[in-house]
């Protein structure tokens, strides 16, 4: 049945009317916005901002974890390279020794066989029992002929004198076997030290390598989880990150730099004035020598006390030489580092510092700790380029654990650390010993 009009046109109203009340249906229907939604939603805020504080916290304190690590790699390195210089100096002692034992054993046997003629010849000069004079020729050592002074005057005053020799050659001999013996005896515990050394370098490097690879891994995860917290890309967190780091060890850099030239200014000043005290001291002596002197002369004459000697020179610089190693060393640029290396296929700190000085004539031990003392000290504000520059993990030198070639200009050419290559960086001031050498 076709509806009316009327009855549609009441629909149409109805519909409208529904409409409109529901258009002005109160805001008070929704639920209210109490006090305890607004203070949760403080506190979200609120521990979203200490876990993002958390979290960078976290990230500073990997990099120092990862550089601890290194450090700890770097330090093992150098006690095994430490111990192969003192395997190497123990080798070249234990080698000479017997060298000079067998020279020793060798003029004793000269010195038998000469004496062997004098008693041939006495023996046929006077008729003796050459039965008598036997031990003289076949005793491994003559320390049991005391008992033979009946044949030693009837050898005669020749034959005595050269049996005193082979007995000081016998006496000599033995000392100097000894002596190599004793030699080889610390060539063989370097060379123990030496393999206990590496085995503990090894074991080192490879949990540092773990520790700094679980380190990236964490970082790079919070990373991800800060970028989430503040609504960005992980590339952009991690720029954002970056630079904090960068900020951050540039202003630890600038405090130690600061701190180690202040050290290093100190320890001049302190040199300066024990060299002024000194020479004090021995113008004290000269005037008190002189003048217990003229008393002793009870008013002679004599003559003036001879001058001081003119205190030795300043070390004149090898410039040349500097100039050549330092220009050496930047042939290596790009060579990876590589633990204990010394060749192009790969170099370690003192490595390269050993090759590149190498190229001026100077030939140094491959190890940071001795290099450290093969040189002049000068104190680290002086330091010019081609000086080496050494870290110390207390500051004593037995600490020593790297070395790098200074270029001027807080600049200087390294081996830093494995993964890495030999390249141009700004002097690290942390850790660094307040003196360079200058070779």
């Amino acid at each position: 049945m076709k509806p009316s009009p009327l009855s549609s046109t009441m629909r149409r109203i109805v519909a409208l009317g529904v409409v409109f009340m529901m258009s002005m249906t109160p805001l008070a229907l929704a639920d209210d916005v109490t006090q305890e939604d607004i203070d949760r939603a403080k506190a979200a805020e609120s521990g979203t901002s200490a876990s993002i504080a958390d979290n960078e916290a976290r990230l500073a304190q990997l990099s120092s974890e990862s550089d601890a690590a290194t450090m700890e790699a770097q330090i093992a390195s150098e006690d095994y390279l430490q111990a192969l210089d003192e395997l190497d100096k123990a080798t070249k002692e234990a080698d000479e020794a017997q060298k000079q034992a067998d020279d020793a054993a060798a003029a004793t046997v000269r010195a038998r066989q000469d004496l062997s003629s004098v008693v041939v010849q006495t023996y046929q000069d006077q008729g003796s029992p050459l039965a008598v004079l036997a031990p003289y020729l076949t005793s491994e050592s003559l320390g049991d002929l005391a008992d033979h002074d009946a044949t030693l005057e009837r050898a005669g005053e020749s034959t005595d004198e050269k049996v005193q020799s082979v007995e000081a050659l016998e006496a000599v001999a033995q000392t100097m076997q000894d002596i190599a013996d004793n030699k080889k005896t610390a060539k063989s515990e370097a060379a123990d030290a030496a393999a206990t050394a590496k085995d503990n370098a090894d074991a080192v490097a490879a949990s540092a390598a773990r520790k700094v690879a679980d380190a990236t891994t964490e970082r790079d995860t919070l990373i991800a989880t800060l970028a989430t917290q503040r609504n960005t890309t992980v590339e952009l967190e991690r720029q954002h990150q970056d630079q904090l780091e960068a900020a951050r060890k540039a202003a630890e850099e600038k405090a130690a730099r600061e701190a180690a030239l202040a050290a290093a200014e100190a320890e001049r000043q302190a040199q300066a004035e024990r060299d002024a005290q000194a020479a004090r001291n021995a113008e004290a002596a000269r005037a008190a020598e002189q003048a217990s002197q003229e008393e002793e002369d009870d008013g002679y004459w004599t003559p003036a006390p001879a001058p001081a000697p003119a205190p030795d020179p300043e070390p004149v610089y090898n410039y040349g030489g500097a100039s050549t190693a330092v220009n050496a060393a930047y042939g290596f640029l790009g060579v990876p580092y590589v633990w204990g290396g010394e060749s192009w296929g790969g170099l370690d700190c003192s490595g390269l510092v050993m090759l590149a000085w190498a190229q001026a004539g100077v030939y140094l031990p491959h190890s940071s700790r001795a290099q450290y003392w093969s040189g002049t000290h000068v104190p680290l504000s002086a330091a010019q380029p081609g000086d080496l520059l050494f870290w110390s993990s207390n500051g004593s030198a037995g600490s020593i654990y790297h070395v790098a070639i200074y270029l001027g200009g807080d600049q200087m050419i390294e081996a830093p650390a494995p993964g890495d290559v030999v390249k141009v960086t700004g002097v690290r001031w942390g850790g660094i010993m307040p003196y360079a050498v200058r070779l």
